[in-house]
Formats: structure tokens, sequence, C-alpha cells
């Protein structure tokens, strides 16, 4: 071990210069330094208990005492005893002030992830960035100090800061170029993940190749550049790749941007690589390959042969987010949906212990019925037997069980079996009062702005199941107090979706001068272009106007934060358009970062979220609604168009869990995200004003782990919008004429009765001022 080979030389080091200087040092301290040069060798060997042993009592800030310090640390470690070590790293840094010492790079890495954890993000960042200085060409520790210095300052400014120190060659160089590039992604911004990265593997790039060609492959393909990515995939195979290994990853890539190969059909790429994947020798890539062929074989209705795929690969690998339930599930829909005949039926017999006078059984409506249908309530016999029949449908059927107090006592989820009973047993557990809000605004200021939150995958279903179990207050006194719809977004996809908010009248299919016209968009998507080089044709496609053009030509100034990229058309994210058709980018100073002590608290089960996927979604959540206030403060855009993303990918990893047979209660990831959701959508609406228009809206809902539904969530709420619903399923493509209506803006865009009032509210004064005075928000729900 390098490292304690230099340790062990410093404390030779200083043992001579103490014999040396005779009478300067005692015997007592050389023989100090000689336990610890001892100690560190066995840390070194892997004897942990006597480097415990031998650093007992001998760590400090000198010299000999940091070195045992590290030593110690490392065989607490080791030993499965973190918190002594950290302790130890914080003793040793507190004494740390004049020399500006910092532990060596694996011991700060467990430090300051440790610091992050306990919501001392800032203090993370100060050390990441002091052991970065020590240590500048440590790739891990640079991962490190971009993850965690982007949580606390202007993340543009951190990227720029690290790109500068990046090596032009070697291994380390490589990965620190593709810890940027995935920053990039994350932010979505492809160009600028492409620059970083460079057009060619950098020289001496070793086992760092890999990474590098992926995640290049992997840019080029979430920008629709499929000769770009078959291009790479050549390179690659040039420089040295294993031919079984590139063509899994280029099936895999290609499945995971949605995009096609022109020659091959995605499950003929994916079936030909999975017949070669005992000879994959990267475990992930293996796993990735399961899955992503698994979900092709089902979207194709090929159910039977997906689980044989599952059945041995479930073994092998953690298979996150999926299971055989789920598969079984999304073969039961199909069918469901094939018949003609009339739905099979299912027998549930509940059966409550000690039911009390007053309790209430609580049911999800029959499927037939709208999603947002609120459950019905039965009454609970003294017996505590219950015995209802239910029509078999993909949606499970969730119950809520009350006192008479109102009070959440019981809940679960259960899947009737078509011709069966089912026995649900219900056992009292922890009570739960409802939660209560009051919804608050600022005093109007003549102004409307317009706030809309899109929640990726936000599901009626969920909601309308919290919502019975008393929970998600905020988004229950919205629909209580304003407008709603259950919008029908044909197709349940989010490119589709977002495709018919931006451009309201965009047709499936395009004459010649609408492909080129097209072209055009997609090219003002990359920052070298900026702009449409076929706008002039614009006068030729009326139904290509897209929303945030259209609003921003009059005094008026919209901003785009709906995260476009890869097959995602939503217009230039992070970009204001108006006033009077100008254009300027929007400063988005984190795109992720760490729950707040006071958030870890309220919801414990999102600060448990496994590192890794989903932490980094929750953090990148919280960086969201960071934003939305932020930008709802000012007072310099009439309208915010942001899309929550991570809801959709923590969605589809959670939903098995939502719907699995048993007593829940509420537990799960995905409930607790939901639930934070509420509280941060509170301090949105809490930001604006009594003129401002409120909208929280879904692209599309859940019905399995791999498939959407159409039902998406619409709701209004501000001053003149009556309370009430929409009748029917109005198509989502209508939500842009909504956004025209309410700045009195003419448009030919279909109205489809999502929101009849928002041409009857009265016109009010758009903002004019470049930059407007901020307003007082409530400390409650300030931004910290």
């Amino acid at each position: 071990m390098k490292s304690g080979l230099t340790v062990r030389l410093v404390l030779l080091a200083v043992c001579l210069a103490a014999a040396a200087g005779a009478g300067l040092v005692s015997v007592r301290n050389v023989s100090r330094q000689l336990d610890v040069i001892e100690a560190c060798d066995a840390a070194t060997a892997g004897d942990w208990q006597a480097a415990l042993r031998g650093t007992e009592g001998r760590t400090g800030v000198d010299s000999t005492g940091r070195a045992a310090v590290e030593c110690r640390c490392m065989a607490l470690l080791a030993t499965g005893d973190g918190d002594a070590c950290v302790d130890l790293l914080e003793t040793a840094l507190a004494g740390a002030d004049s020399d500006g010492w910092t532990p060596r790079p694996a011991l700060a890495i467990h430090l300051i992830q440790t610091w992050r954890d306990r919501a001392r993000t800032a203090d993370a960042a100060d050390l990441a960035r002091r052991v970065a200085h020590e240590y500048p060409q440590d790739p891990d520790l640079f991962y490190l100090e971009l993850e965690t210095r982007s949580s606390v300052e202007d993340e543009a400014a951190v990227l720029r800061e690290l790109t500068e120190r990046v090596p032009q060659s070697g291994p380390n160089g490589a990965r620190m170029r593709v810890s940027l590039a995935n920053r990039y992604l994350f932010r979505g911004d492809a160009p600028g993940a492409l620059a970083v990265l460079g057009q060619h593997l950098p020289p001496g790039a070793g086992a760092a190749a890999t990474a590098w060609f992926d995640t290049r492959g992997m840019t080029l393909a979430s920008n629709d550049d499929v000769a770009g990515v078959i291009a790479l995939y050549e390179e690659w195979r040039r420089a040295g790749g294993d031919p079984v290994e590139l063509a899994a990853r280029y099936a895999v890539t290609l499945s995971i941007a949605g995009i096609a190969d022109p020659e091959q059909a995605p499950s003929h790429l994916l079936e030909r690589a999975w017949r070669d994947v005992d000879a994959l020798r990267d475990a992930k890539l293996q796993e990735a390959l399961a899955v992503r062929l698994i979900l092709t074989l089902v979207n194709e209705g090929r159910i039977e042969e997906a689980l044989a795929i599952y059945d041995g690969a479930v073994d092998r690998f953690p298979m996150a987010g999926l299971s055989r339930h789920e598969l079984q599930r999304a073969a039961i829909h199909r069918s469901l949906r094939e018949s003609t005949g009339e739905a099979p039926r299912g027998r549930v017999h509940f059966s409550v212990r000690e039911p009390h006078p007053g309790d209430r059984l609580w049911l999800s409506p029959p499927a037939h019925l709208p999603a947002d249908t609120a459950f019905e309530p039965m009454a609970v016999p003294e017996t505590g037997q219950l015995e209802v029949v239910r029509e078999i449908d993909i949606a499970p059927l969730r119950w809520v069980y009350r006192d008479a107090d109102d009070r959440t006592v019981a809940s679960g989820t259960l899947n009737p079996m078509a011709g069966a009973s089912v026995r649900v047993p219900i056992e009292r557990r922890a009570v739960r009062l409802p939660d209560r809000v009051a919804l608050t605004t600022n005093p109007a200021d003549d102004r409307r702005r317009v706030f809309l939150l899109l929640l990726d995958c936000g599901d009626w279903r969920i909601l309308r199941y919290l919502r019975a179990r008393g929970e998600l207050p905020v988004l229950g006194g919205l629909l209580h107090e304003g407008h709603r719809a259950v919008l029908d977004s044909d197709p349940p996809l989010t490119a589709a979706a977002l495709e018919a908010l931006v451009w309201p009248t965009r047709r499936s299919e395009h004459s010649f001068v609408g492909l080129v016209h097209r072209v055009g968009v997609e090219l003002a998507g990359l920052a070298s272009v900026g702009s449409n080089p076929f706008a002039p044709l614009e006068w030729l496609l009326p139904e290509d106007d897209d929303l945030f053009a259209v609003l921003g030509r009059g005094d008026r100034a919209v901003a785009n934060l709906l995260l476009a990229h890869g097959s995602i058309r939503a217009g230039r994210h992070g970009e204001v358009t108006g006033p009077h058709g100008a254009s300027r980018s929007l400063p988005i100073a984190q795109s992720a970062r760490d729950l707040r002590a006071d958030e870890r608290e309220r919801w414990p089960a999102l600060a448990a979220a496994p590192a890794g996927r989903d932490a980094f979604h929750v953090r990148t959540i919280a960086a969201e609604f960071d934003t939305a206030v932020e930008i709802v403060t000012e007072h310099d855009v009439d309208l915010l168009a942001l899309r929550i993303e991570p809801l959709d990918i923590l969605t589809h990893g959670h939903f098995a869990e939502t719907v699995r047979d048993g007593q829940d209660d509420g537990r799960g990831l995905l409930y607790s995200v939901y639930r934070y959701i509420d509280a941060r959508i509170g301090e949105v609406h809490a930001a604006t004003d009594a003129d401002d228009v409120f909208i929280v809206m879904s692209d599309h809902g859940i019905r399995t782990a791999m498939e959407h539904s159409k039902d998406a969530i619409f709701v209004a709420s501000g001053a003149g919008i009556p309370p009430g619903r929409s009748p029917g399923r109005p198509a989502l493509r209508g939500v842009g004429a909504v956004l025209s209506n309410l700045f009195q803006v003419t448009t030919a865009w279909p109205r489809t009765g999502v929101a009849p009032w928002a041409a009857d509210l009265p016109a009010v004064a758009p903002v004019v001022a470049a930059e407007a005075t901020k307003r007082n928000v409530p400390a409650a729900h300030a931004v910290r």
C-alpha cells in the first residue's frame, strides 16, 4: 500500500531527526513514533486489531498523532466503526486550522459523505475543496468535489472551474471528463457533455476508455444522433473494444435513449446481445441488458419470453424496479385490454380485529369510474366482517381504515382474483391524524403570472390513495379550492405530452416543409446554433408555433424549464423568451442538493434512500423545487413551466412496491416522495400572490412498472378561478390554449375543455420591467 509506505517513511524521518537532536525530543516521543509506525504497518497488512492496539491513546494533532489518526481510522472503517473514525477525523481537523492539514483522499471521502448524510453539506463542500487542492489528480475525490460543491455553490461556475483542472491525457483525465459529462447530462445539457468529453478518446486513457466511450455514446444517443453513435462504436472497435461487449452496449444505449438502429429492430439487437451475455465481464452491463430486453419483450406483447428471461436473471442480478408480479400484471392488462367480453370479478373478504363504533372502511372506486373519483366509505359492522365484489382491473383495490375521529389507523392494497375470494385481515396500527394546511399567498399586485409545475408521471390513483389516508394537504387544498380535470394523455408518453403542450397544433405527420422546419427546431437545441436556421418558413407552418415563442412576442417574459433532452421535445430548456421575442438564458444555480436537516427528520424514508440512483433523484427534486421558489419570488417572468422529471424514474423504480398485496400503511419510498413534493408545492404556492394562477399537472400516470396510464392530473387555482371539474377527459393538448387565454393572447390552438373559464377571466397587466422588485416570501417557505 503506497500510502502506508509514505506514512512509514515520514515517521522514520521524524524518528531520525529526534535521535539527531538529543535533548530536544524525548525518548518517550521516539517510542510513540515507533509504535505508530508499527501500527501503520499492521494496518497496511490488514491486521486491524493490531493497528487499533498500536494507535490506542497515540492520536493527536502533531504529525505523529495525525498519522495515528489515519491508520486507526482505516482499522475502524474495516471493523465497521465508521462513527468513531469520523470523531477522530473531526478532532484532528479542528486542530489543523494553522497548517491546513487534510486527511488522505479515502478518509476524506468517507468524512465528506458522512457530513452530507448529516446535512452538513457546506462543511463537506469546504473540505472537498481543500482536499482536492492537495490531491488534484484523484478522480474519486474529483467526482465527490463536483457533486458536493454543486449542492451549495453555483453549479455552472463549479463546472467551469473543475473543467480547467482536468488533465489532457491519462486514465484520471478520462474519468474526470466522464464525471463532468454526466453532470452536464443531469442538467439536460448534452452539448456541454459532448464538449467536455472531447471528440476523441484522451491519449493514455487506459482502463478508463470504456467509461469514456460509453458516456459519449449515451450522450450522442440522447441527442438522437444515431449516425454519431454508429461512428463512435466503430472508433471504439478500432481502438480494441471487445466486439461482444460493444454489441451489448450499443443495444442497451439505443434502447435507453429510445432511438432505433436504421437497419435492425431494438428487440433483435437486444436478443442477439443476450445470447452472448455470459461472455460479458461487466455484471452491471449484464443486468442492464436483461432489463432492457425484458421491457422490450413486454412492450411487444411477448410476455412468456419476458418471464423466461426474468426467471433466468433474477437470481443473478438485483433487477431493481422489476418483479415477476409486475410482469404478470402487464400480461393481465394486455388480456383485459384485448378482451371483448364481460370483465371477470373477484370477491374480497375484509376482517377487522376489534372494530370500534364509528369505524369506516374506505375503498378505492371501481375501475370504470374516473381516475379522480374519491374513495367510498363503508360502515364496519360489529362483527368486523365485510365482503365486496369487484371487477378485475390492472389497478389494484386500495383501502383505508379510519376511526370515528377520522384518524387513519390502517391502510393497504390488494389485487382481487377472478372467480376467487381473497381474505384481507386488518390490524390497527399507529394512528395518523389528517394533515392540515392553510393555502396562503402574498397580496395582489395587479399582475397575473402563471406558474405551471408538471409532475412527470404524477398519478391520480396514488394521489387519491394518500389523500384518503389524510395526507397531501396542499394538493388536497388545491383540488378543493380550484378547478381540476382528468386529462387524456394519448399516447401516454412524456415526449408526446410535452410536444402537445409546447406545440398544441403539431400534427403527427408533416409536409416536406414541416420536416425541414422540424430539423431546424432540433438544430436550435444545439448550443452551437442557438436559433432555427429555417425560421423564415414559420409562416407556412402556423401549427408549429410553440408555446413560449407565441406568449413571449408581446410584453411578457416566459420561462421554459421543461428539461428537453434526447427524444423529449419541449423547446430550449433554461431559456426565457420575451418581452418582444427577445431570448436569454435563465441561470440555474443547482441541479441537485442534499436534503436539509429538517427535511431529513420530517421524511426519514427519503433520508434513507439508497445511495446512487434513488438518492440522486431525491436530491434533484429538492433542487428543482428550490429553483421554482426562487423564480416565483422574482418578478421578471410571467410564465414559469417547470417539470419535476425525477418523479418518473422513481415511480417506475418503486411502483411494484405500491401494488403488492398487504397492509402497507402508506410506507414506501414513492409515497414519501409524494409527501415531500406536496410540501414543496406548498412552498412554491406560498410565494405567489393573489393575482397569480397556479397549475399542477402531469404528463401521464402509471399503470404498471412498465406502462404509463393515459390519465393525467390537472388542477388550477387562483383569483377568479371557479372550483369544480371539467367533464369527461379533455385532451392534454388543450393546456396550451388555457395558457394563451390566461394571457389574453389570441391563438388557433385547440380548446379541448380543460378549463372553459380561462377565456373569461378579467385582463391584468403583464410584467414589463426587466427586473421587478422581489416579493416578501413568508419565512416558513423561504429558500434555504
